[in-house]
């Protein structure tokens, strides 16, 4: 009876699984094409490392919770084994896994691990359960399917546990040393009973561990726990770029830009909807969350999903289109954004599709516009699920497909395509920060067949802005006392185009980057020294989009590496000070660059306290995704609750250093705005290191 019900409850749930995928496939197949199956080598190590390996979960500042995961994962995978041993002892009483039997010291050792596991994950849905029902987390929502599944999962546990002990009591046996827990469990429970009631008490376990994997299986399609068969393809998926780098739109050969409707979406960023966990880890140190914005990555992960089912429904399901994804020789169809997709949905299907931004969208356009780019969600999403150029492609397309967006872009946008800057202040103007100063450009080394190692790009802010102009003046200074050859373009340099790029204007980033790479090239230069680490990212990450490959330097790297090789010699310490530094979101999230500012700092004698969201756990100053240019009137100011935190760690006094001119910028206009002017300052590393020197 055991082997035909165990084969019933087997084929109707793989059947309705099968089913239940095939309309979770269907959004895949209709979507944008994207290769990401490139070096597999790096790849594989990324899945072991951060897939298998779990290196992510025990992450600040989530450790317990990720300590958890850990457990609940490794007993899951070690529980594929008991369950594909029930799957035999279903037709087998005798059957046993290669390797893994009592007699065996392998099987043995993967008895007692198995059982040790047990404990482990279910510790693991404990403090799971207690966050949900007792103490619940903020970041986590409220549902009955996550306690559900942690109660599957305890049944899937347990069930196994209980199979091994009846097997035990049958045999009336010693408790074995490898057999801790399900030994202890039979001793306690089944011990006494007859040989024929044990055997029972193991069929039932066996049937009962297959019924609850069935249902498992099919409950897992059906909400965010879907993660646990999708997240680790989404791992191995991952992009390999650098994280500050934006994807390069084909501005020529394409009919439309960026993303409008689920179809525009590649296959990865709607499996990447698949994977969200919806654990909440985006939003503990997201600005815009933090701070009572209209935007939290989870939940838009959430809507797009959603919108993704709903769709499936009338999706058809060629089975040659399975084969078109495989067959990279195989002819595809464009799908008029400059990409090319496996198969296309009937135009009348894609015209009653509703747009993922908007009115009538599936998010509002004020959930679009909220992002700072800041690339803490990036950061924290333990299954890499890639939000910021998904958001970046929703903006492409309202720039430059509805023209609608905020109408202080309008403005940066017409300063950035007229005069080069955002401020829209003349090109003609752009090196008179430096008039009285005698600094050598580009142009006039070449004519006096001079060379220079690097080319200093002010950046915009670095011209323009008389509070960052200190500090482009303070950088000369130090330069030159450590005997840097350098030059700047002068006039001849123009805005970068960062934030024309992340506001979602694609066409005058591409002409802005095109426009400065032809510059350097024309100079051939080599080396770059920027101030800004937006400046940094897009000339190190995306202008080789644009055939400009350099080695570029922040400027607290290069003050960092002088002092060390005692070409920089600060005549006095700062040793009293009370300072505390702020990580620009662009220099140590997306860069990796945290060290070297604090190690230009410790040259002063400075020893750095340091703010609770720190290095690549720090915490937005709001100016990031071209925020910098837009009101902010929803919540609390981002600048603000930085400066409260620095505010917090200084004791009420003392000074705020940046190494970025956005970040100057919104902390001193924080501390202006929350009354703390004669407490607290702000000052640029650079500042600070050129005011000791000779």
């Amino acid at each position: 009876m055991a082997p035909l019900l165990a084969t019933l409850i087997i084929a109707a749930g793989l059947a309705l699984f099968l089913r239940t995928i095939s309309f979770r496939i269907r959004p895949l197949l209709f979507a944008r094409r994207e290769v990401r199956w490139d070096d597999p080598t790096a790849r594989t190590e990324k899945l072991l490392l951060y897939g298998f390996g779990q290196k992510r979960m025990p992450a600040k500042p989530e450790r317990p919770a990720g300590a958890a995961h850990v457990w609940i994962f490794v007993a899951f995978l070690v529980a594929q084994l008991g369950t594909l041993a029930s799957f035999g002892l279903a037709y087998d009483a005798g059957f046993h896994l290669p390797f893994l039997t009592h007699e065996s010291q392998v099987g043995q050792i993967y008895l007692w691990v198995k059982d040790v596991i047990d404990v482990l994950g279910t510790a693991g849905c404990a403090v799971f359960l207690y966050y949900r029902l007792v103490q619940r987390k903020e970041r986590m929502t409220l549902s009955w399917e996550g306690v559900f599944i942690l109660c599957m999962i305890l049944g899937v546990l347990w069930s196994d546990a209980l199979i091994d002990a009846a097997m035990l009591a049958k045999s009336a046996g010693e408790v074995p040393w490898y057999l801790p827990v399900s030994g202890r469990l039979a001793k306690w429970f089944l011990y006494g009973m007859s040989q024929q009631t044990a055997t029972t008490v193991m069929t039932a376990g066996v049937l009962s561990h297959i019924t609850i994997v069935m249902a498992f299986l099919n409950f897992l399609p059906l909400g965010k726990h879907f993660h646990i068969i999708t997240a680790l393809p989404t791992v191995y998926f991952q992009r390999l770029t650098p994280q500050g780098q934006l994807s390069k739109l084909d501005l020529e050969n394409s009919e439309k830009f960026g993303v409008a409707k689920l179809v525009d979406l590649s296959w990865k960023e709607i499996l990447d909807t698949y994977s969200c966990t919806e654990c909440g880890r985006c939003q503990t140190y997201c600005p815009t969350y933090v701070t009572g914005k209209p935007l939290t990555h989870k939940e838009v992960n959430r809507a797009i999903r959603h919108h993704a089912q709903q769709m499936a429904e009338g999706m058809p399901l060629p089975l040659g289109a399975l084969f078109a994804r495989l067959d990279r020789t195989r002819p595809v169809a464009s799908n008029g954004n400059g990409h090319r997709a496996a198969l296309q949905l009937p135009p009348e299907m894609i015209e009653k599709m509703a747009p993922l931004v908007g009115e009538a969208g599936v998010l509002p356009d004020e959930t679009i516009w909220a992002c700072t780019t800041c690339g803490w969600c990036e950061q924290a999403c333990p299954v890499f699920i890639e939000h910021l150029p998904r958001i970046v492609d929703m903006r492409r397309n309202l720039v430059l497909m509805e023209s609608r967006f905020p109408e202080e872009a309008a403005r940066v946008f017409k300063g950035m395509e007229t005069q080069g800057n955002p401020w829209g202040m003349g090109s003609n103007r752009r090196a008179e920060w430096c008039a009285d100063l005698d600094v050598p450009t580009a142009a006039a080394m070449k004519e006096q067949g001079r060379d220079f190692e690097y080319l200093f790009f002010v950046g915009c802010a670095g011209s323009y802005d008389d509070r960052q102009k200190k500090v482009s003046r303070a950088l000369i200074k130090i330069l030159r006392e450590a005997k840097v050859s350098f030059a700047i373009l002068g006039e001849e340099e123009t805005c970068n185009g960062d934030s024309a790029r992340r506001l979602g204007n694609e066409y005058l980033f591409q002409a802005l980057a095109q426009q400065n790479v032809d510059k350097f090239n024309q100079y051939k230069i080599k080396k770059v020294i920027t101030q800004c680490p937006h400046c940094f990212n897009t000339i190190a990450n995306e202008f080789p989009q644009f055939g400009g490959n350099y080695q570029v330097v922040h400027h607290t790297e290069l003050i960092a590496r002088l002092v060390e090789e005692g070409r920089l010699r600060p005549s006095r310490s700062l040793g009293e000070a009370n300072v505390t530094y702020h990580d620009s979101c662009y220099l140590a999230r997306h860069n990796g660059i945290s060290e070297a500012p604090r190690q230009a700092l410790v040259s002063l004698g400075i020893k750095v306290k340091e703010m609770e969201r720190n290095r690549t756990e720090t915490f937005c100053c709001g100016a990031g995704g071209g925020r910098m240019w837009l009101e902010e009137t929803l919540g609390q100011r981002i600048n603000q609750n930085r400066v409260d935190e620095a505010a917090r760690t200084l004791g009420g006094a003392g000074t705020i250093a940046t190494a970025c001119p956005f970040c100057l910028t919104m902390i001193k206009d924080g501390i202006g705005e929350t009354g703390r002017a004669e407490q607290l300052q702000a000052r640029d590393i650079a500042e600070l290191v050129a005011e000791q020197l000779p």
